[in-house]
């Protein structure tokens, strides 16, 4: 692993895009971040990505490490704030005689290096400055300043996500021409909360679709109410963690509940919980389309409904993979 660390800190030192000459230089389609896979690399330590030894920081303002701020990354279609902690860079060539890669290269290189390390590439081109001034109030320049793009963005960049089971790795590459003989970087590392709050515990949901492709799952909800009760949330995370694990699964989710009252109300409250349960999935970066929720009300009991054991065991939530 040493030496795919020394690689990425070689091609992130001198990687570059288009100059800022090239005007009409093509953008990569946007590449859905939910859908890029989990890393199992050993990534080393924050911030990662070494420089060239050619390469050194103009000053020692231009290279420092922020505990937490917030970023801004494009993705061909819209922009993403990642929080995290930060590295900015700006550097600059030691000795200009010594051979400096193309831009074309090192690009093609370092695709290579992050698709070795399980991430992928989301964007190379202009970031478009009218909708970000709308969402952070600031154009490139001040932005930069202030370290929430890399210094220099103006010029365009390139961006690349590598995700492991416990963070994200954002990096932000603004090189100008080789005869300018600077490059700006960004990394941020960004804790996944997600999978971060459950590393530690044993995600039974995922176990068991992996071997049977079906699972039970006991959410608790508010009574006669479609709210998940905060007990649940952990289960949750599991059900999310699912789709960090096989982020091209489908999965169909059935709410079932208890023979306690009349069917009409309880096929209404589980297809309210399905709802609900579908939207508490995508807002935590499910793709909808990854979901199938219905409510079945107490049609597929699994016990007897005369006892609270059985009633609770019939109050479940169905996972099936699709």
């Amino acid at each position: 692993m040493s030496n795919i660390r020394l690689a990425i800190g070689l091609f992130l030192a001198t990687a570059s895009i288009v100059s800022a000459q090239q005007k009409t230089a093509a953008t990569t389609p946007p590449a859905t971040t939910n859908i890029i896979p989990i890393s199992k690399a050993d990534l080393g330590t924050f911030p990662y990505f070494k420089t060239l030894p050619n390469f050194t920081p103009i000053n020692q303002s231009d290279s420092l490490t922020i505990d937490e701020n917030r970023t801004y990354f494009f993705d061909g279609k819209n922009y993403l704030a990642v929080d995290g902690q930060v590295s900015s860079q700006i550097l600059s060539v030691k000795d200009d005689k010594k051979k400096i890669p193309s831009e074309f290269q090192i690009i093609q290189e370092f695709d290579k290096v992050v698709t070795t390390l399980g991430g992928k590439k989301i964007y190379a081109g202009k970031l478009p400055e009218e909708p970000l001034k709308k969402i952070a109030a600031y154009d490139l320049v001040e932005l930069g300043s202030k370290h929430q793009v890399a210094s220099s963005a103006y010029y365009g960049v390139v961006e690349y996500v590598i995700k492991t089971a416990t963070k994200e790795v954002w990096v932000q590459l603004v090189p100008s021409s080789i005869g300018s003989k600077f490059i700006s970087l960004l990394i941020v590392e960004k804790q996944s909360q997600l999978i971060g709050l459950n590393t530690n515990k044993e995600n039974a949901i995922l176990k068991e679709l992996e071997k049977n492709g079906k699972a039970i799952s006991h959410l608790d909800f508010e009574l006669d109410s479609a709210g998940l009760l905060t007990q649940s949330k952990d289960e949750l995370l599991h059900i999310v963690g699912i789709f960090q694990a096989h982020p091209e699964w489908r999965l169909r989710i059935e709410v079932n509940t208890a023979s306690v009252g009349k069917p009409e109300y309880n096929l209404s409250l589980t297809e309210k919980r399905a709802v609900a349960l579908k939207e508490e999935l995508v807002g935590l970066g499910v793709k909808a389309t990854s979901v199938e929720a219905k409510g079945v009300g107490d049609t597929k009991p699994l016990g007897t409904n005369d006892t609270e054991k059985g009633r609770l065991t019939n109050t479940r939530v169905e996972i099936v993979r699709l």
